[in-house]
């Protein structure tokens, strides 16, 4: 039994040989170890042979084809490669490597180009030698003055050290250059002197002029002080500085050494993430090519993602494109042949076995079995990988030491698993008995690698679903022994990757699902074929349904169709956000480094850092741990225990014990061994089924409607919210079912055309139906449904109306808020929600990111390098903040943080902030901004709260419904406004992210919102708003927009909204921008029917599908309410508002004289 243990945890180090891990850039410097040759053998040659012809010729005999472009799949091994050409070219003396990735906001790629170039340069040239060992710089500064015909030794050895000050070195220095450029060897050449004089300065060795010749080499202009100690150096002018000094540098390299500057860029696509990628790639682009045109022996690659190239291709300059392809683009592919799979296993074994002790291995087809690689060729090389890990596992099992067939093999893996153990730190002693201290602070390596991570989320489908199952089992030992998971891959065919799930819980519980990952485009009919290899597997089977970009907005095609085909079958849709896969790659690479450390499993598993990712919380159901299986189904068949019951029979203990019922919508996870000891429940169904019918199991995140539910033609008076009425001779009422709100509205028009009344007419009739508004107020006009004198208005409207505003009136509670304002009520101004460090760490990011882009508009940072640091420390400070604190994060708090020079905030800002300058001009920034601001930052009130404002929870008052109105005009201009409005939006997005609801459950109305999501700017609320908008519907929160500037609004989350309310435009930018926002899809030609339509009438646009109509009336009429009377009112709200409500009376008293 002790030598199995032995045998086993032997295996597990041996097994580490076989681990994939990213390149990452600290990787191009150093040679790789494992490398194949044979692997993109093409992309190695071209350049081998076009370095050879630079190098064996004279500089520009390869003429303009010295551009190549290398592109493929994600997980091609793009960098992998450039690494490898790098280690090849600096062996053989023959290269200096630049390589800049293209993630940075860069304003000047010729800038950005030459700091990535120098950078490069002050990295170890010999990729075999220590890490200490000599730079590319200084190597090409000891080859130009080493030469003694250029320089004598003597001259020499007074410029390394002789004892000189400032002013004679700078003599000494131009006294020596001049020898230099006049020398036989250079005389010819047009050398630029004052790099040559820079490089003489670095033969000094003086950290203090290595500094400031550095930063004369990144082209930068050196202050007065600065340039005292390099006075022999001219200052940098000219706008073309920056390719002056890389031609000087591969001048130099050239004569010195006959050598190519090679520079690289790498990333490409990530210029993607930017609003102008194409407009950034052409001047980047032009750069390189201008780089090429100065350089006669400079190669430039051109290293990125197939699709993104073919993106920006379409908008280069053919002459831009004809020198990129000239030597022929080389495409990379990610799968690897039988041949290269068996050279990529081999090498493995040998440099794991050498690292041994030298000891010999056998042949790899005879170790993993002669089938292995015929059955695995085609694979990328990370999933390879995985497979021979698997198989060595299997082969090292102690179960397989008695096989006679296998004793050489075995003796050879102990043999080698045992020298091993060293290499790997472990040990070969079975003895666990005493605890494992940690040597590691695993949460502090958690968030240095985070932050250090740029997971790339692979393009092949079975890749993607390598990742999400690698995640399901990452998340199970996340809860130590209390789920066993068994999960088989599927063979549907070669286009839908799929596998089998059965999760056992200790407590008893067993489910079983079906997955498949359906991630092709709906162009081109990929989707539409996977979905049709699916169908047929569906059968008396779970299913879930993953994909990583969003399901198709067409509702009408096929594909819809084949998607509510599956739904219909009980099928699950899941959107898998780009941040969660990230997590997941991220999770797997930091346990596959740590998972043999002492203590690390411990830390993992109070960590959980998957368990809160919804797709696996669902899958593994980790909602019913601790939940003890019923006496009935435990005496039932597994099948039995997890099938689902009506929602109606469920417990009201279904997600926690009865004194920890957790708000709806939500659920708490339970250890087992924290579970009440007497629980009994019912079987419970899936997550997603929880409130639904058990014929309606429609997801949160798949809102999907038919069109007859869109266009409410079965609705009742009981449910449905009537707009008004189609104009013509049928003259039918136009109603919206109450949860297609939930999909959001915009009501647009011109002044006049009667928008607010058809808005508010809406809200009311939700209202009264208990669904609670918030209304966000710029003019004032909307705090009229808290003026007594408003609602007394009108006294001689007919009966009904009267009864149907008291009506109204008796069924709302009615609150304004002033922020800005404490003599009225109030709202304190936070920047991050309440209860923040209980959402998923992405979402904590995303909020930080958000109150730091918000702060840095009022900071009016921009887009320099300096306000870039500002904005990033705002964003880690906020972040760190974020984790400690449970309340409301306010401005004195991020003060006092950077203030109180905080260890981990100082660590995490060293490189951006080495001196804490940046975090000492942030303090003084942001004490200005709190007393300039001081009515905004120091006006205390009531806390930010979703929950407040809709009167939920204990802010709820009995038959009534909350409607809050916030009046942001006490909040003085636009800049204070939009800070306030995007804390709002931040507060927003929580209450999502922890109130999920299938049916609509509240409703927040922004007057004037081309403030808020303009089309020609991008303020500090566009973005939390873009995001409410796609994460708002999950949670039953119907966002509504309306404006009278429509010609001002951006539309680029026009696909996330579902009913248009068009009123009266007649401004040509509305009319041209509506056009192309509507006419295509539903035929409305807004320019023919928008400007005569009159007062009240509308055109409602819903999934190409358009009505004309006639609003009905609200029943209150919005109307400039003054200030004082907005302030007043606010106060009268506060507490207990039956006070002001009680003068709504006035209505029931004339009632009752009629």
């Amino acid at each position: 039994m002790q030598q199995d243990v032995v045998e086993a945890g032997s295996a597990d180090k041996l097994s580490q040989a076989f681990e994939h891990s990213i390149t990452w850039e600290d990787d191009i410097w150093r040679a790789d170890p494992v490398d194949v040759p044979a692997v993109h053998a093409k992309a190695r040659r071209k350049f081998s042979d076009l370095l050879a012809e630079i190098t064996n010729g004279r500089p520009g005999a390869a003429g303009p084809s010295r551009i190549l472009l290398f592109h493929g799949q994600s997980g091609a091994g793009k960098t992998h490669l450039l690494r490898a050409l790098r280690t090849a070219a600096h062996r053989e003396g023959r290269a200096y490597f630049g390589y800049a990735q293209m993630t940075p906001d860069v304003s000047n790629y010729a800038d950005y180009y030459l700091r990535r170039l120098v950078h490069s340069l002050e990295k170890p040239y010999d990729p075999d030698g220590p890490a200490d060992g000599e730079s590319g710089l200084a190597r090409l500064t000891s080859r130009l003055v080493g030469d003694s015909e250029v320089l004598s030794k003597a001259h020499l050895t007074q410029l390394r050290d002789g004892s000189l000050s400032d002013e004679q070195l700078a003599s000494l220095v131009l006294r020596l250059a001049d020898e230099v450029v006049a020398s036989p060897k250079f005389r010819e050449l047009d050398l630029d002197i004052n790099i040559v004089r820079a490089m003489l300065y670095l033969e000094r060795r003086d950290p203090r002029i290595d500094q400031r010749v550095r930063q004369y080499l990144f082209g930068r202009q050196l202050t007065p002080l600065a340039h005292h100690a390099v006075a022999a150096l001219d200052p940098n002018t000219g706008e073309d500085r920056a390719f002056e000094i890389i031609a000087a540098i591969g001048t130099l390299m050239w004569t010195v050494e006959r050598a190519s500057l090679v520079f690289s860029i790498d990333q490409v696509e990530d210029l993607r993430f930017f609003d102008d990628a194409e407009e950034r790639f052409q001047r980047a682009a032009r750069d390189l090519i201008q780089i090429a045109n100065r350089l006669p022996n400079a190669i430039i690659i051109i290293s990125c993602l197939e699709d993104f190239y073919g993106q920006v291709r379409g908008v280069l300059a053919q002459s831009y494109i004809d020198r990129i392809e000239k030597a022929g683009p080389v495409p990379l592919l990610e799968s690897r042949t039988q041949d290269e799979a068996r050279l990529i296993i081999a090498k493995r074994l040998e440099v794991i076995a050498e690292e041994a002790g030298g000891l010999a291995f056998p042949d790899p087809a005879q170790y993993f079995g002669p089938d292995f690689f015929e059955e695995f060729g085609g694979l990328s090389t990370r999933r390879l990988l995985e497979h021979a890990q698997s198989r060595l596992r299997e082969k090292t099992a102690p179960a397989e030491a008695d096989d006679d067939d296998t004793p050489d093999l075995g003796s050879w893996t102990s043999t080698l698993a045992s020298a091993l153990g060293g290499i790997f730190g472990g040990s070969d002693s079975a003895d666990t008995s005493g605890p494992l201290t940690p040597s590691v602070d695993y949460r502090d390596a958690w968030q240095r690698f985070q932050n250090a991570s740029e997971a790339e989320i692979p393009s092949d489908e079975n890749e993607l679903l390598d990742v999400f199952t690698s995640a399901l089992s990452l998340a199970r030992d996340e809860w130590g022994s209390a789920i066993k998971l068994n999960i088989g891959r599927l063979e549907v065919s070669d286009e839908v990757p799929a596998f089998d799930v059965r999760v056992n819980h200790k407590s008893g519980h067993m489910s079983e699902l079906r997955v498949f990952l359906c991630n092709r485009p709906t162009q081109g009919g990929g989707l539409k074929r996977q979905l049709d290899k699916v169908l047929p597997m569906t059968a008396g089977k779970i299913c879930v349904m993953l994909r990583a970009s969003d399901y198709p907005s067409n509702k009408k095609n096929q594909t819809a169709q084949a998607f509510r085909k599956f739904r219909e079958g009980g099928g699950r849709l899941f959107t898998i956000p780009i941040p969660e896969w990230e997590r997941m790659m991220m999770v797997r690479e930091f346990h596959a480094h740590y998972r043999n450390d002492p203590g690390f499993q411990a830390w993992f598993e109070d960590a959980k850092l998957l368990s809160n990712i919804i797709s696996i919380i669902s899958v593994l159901r980790l909602d019913l741990l601790g939940r003890a299986l019923p006496r009935a189904a435990s005496r039932s068949e597994p099948e039995v225990a997890a099938a689902p019951v009506p929602a109606q029979e469920l417990p009201t203990t279904a997600f926690a014990p009865a004194d920890v019922s957790p708000p709806a919508g939500e659920f708490t996870l339970i250890a087992p061994d924290q579970m009440p000891p007497d629980q009994s429940q019912a079987a419970l169904p899936p997550p997603w089924s929880l409130g639904a019918s058990a014929t309606d199991q429609r997801p949160a995140n798949d809102d999907e409607l038919p069109l007859s539910v869109i266009l409410d033609e079965s609705g009742t008076s009981g449910s449905s919210i009537v707009a008004g009425r189609e104009v013509g001779v049928l003259n039918k009422p136009i109603s919206l079912n109450k949860n297609v709100l939930k999909r959001h509205s915009a009501v647009l028009g011109g002044s006049g055309s009667g928008k607010t009344t058809l808005a508010l007419c809406i809200i009311e009739q939700l209202l009264l139906q208990g669904i609670p508004a918030i209304l966000i107020d710029r003019k004032g006009d909307l705090c009229s449904y808290a003026n007594p004198d408003v609602w007394r208005a009108n006294e001689d409207e007919y009966t009904e109306r009267r009864g149907e505003r008291e009506r109204l009136a008796d069924a709302i509670d009615v609150a304004v808020y002033t922020p800005g304002r404490s003599s009225g009520r109030p709202i304190s101004i936070t920047l991050l929600p309440n209860g923040i460090n209980e959402l998923p760490e992405h979402e904590q990011q995303l909020l930080a990111n958000l109150s730091a882009a918000a702060l840095g508009d009022m900071l009016h940072l921009k887009n320099s390098a300096t306000h870039q640091k500002q904005s990033g420390t705002l964003s880690v400070a906020l972040r760190i903040l974020g984790t400690r604190h449970s309340r409301e994060v306010m401005l004195g708090d991020l003060i006092a943080l950077l203030e109180d020079e905080d260890p981990e905030l100082t660590d995490l800002t060293q490189r951006m902030d080495p001196s804490g300058k940046i975090r000492r001009d942030l303090v003084a920034q942001l004490d200005s901004l709190r007393h300039r601001n001081a009515a905004l930052f120091e006006g205390g009130g009531e806390s930010l709260q979703m929950e407040r404002l809709l009167g939920l929870g204990p802010h709820a008052r009995d038959g009534r419904t909350r409607l809050s109105i916030i009046y942001t005009g006490f909040l003085g201009d636009n800049e204070n406004i939009l800070f306030w409005v995007s804390q709002f939006l931040s507060e927003a997005l929580r209450f999502c992210q922890r109130n999920p609801n299938d049916e609509l459950q509240a409703v927040v109305m922004f007057d004037e919102a081309d403030l808020y999501i303009p089309a020609n700017a991008k303020p500090a609320t566009a973005e939390p708003l873009q995001s409410l908008l796609k994460r708002a519907r999950s949670a039953g929160l119907g966002i509504m927009l309306a404006t009278q500037s429509p010609g001002d609004l951006d539309y680029k989350s026009r696909d996330q909204i579902t009913s248009w309310f068009i009123g009266r435009v007649r401004e040509d930018t509305a009319l041209r921008k509506l056009k192309a926002a509507f006419q295509s899809e539903s035929g409305l030609d807004p320019a023919a029917v928008l400007p005569g339509q009159t007062v009240g009438e509308f055109h409602l646009v819903q999934e190409a599908h358009v009505r004309s109509m006639k609003a009905t009336r609200s029943l209150i009429e919005a109307e400039q309410v003054p200030f004082d009377r907005i302030e007043q009112l606010a106060n009268e709200t506060k507490g207990q508002d039956e006070r002001q409500l009680r003068l709504f009376d006035g209505l029931r008293s004339l009632a009752r004289r009629l």
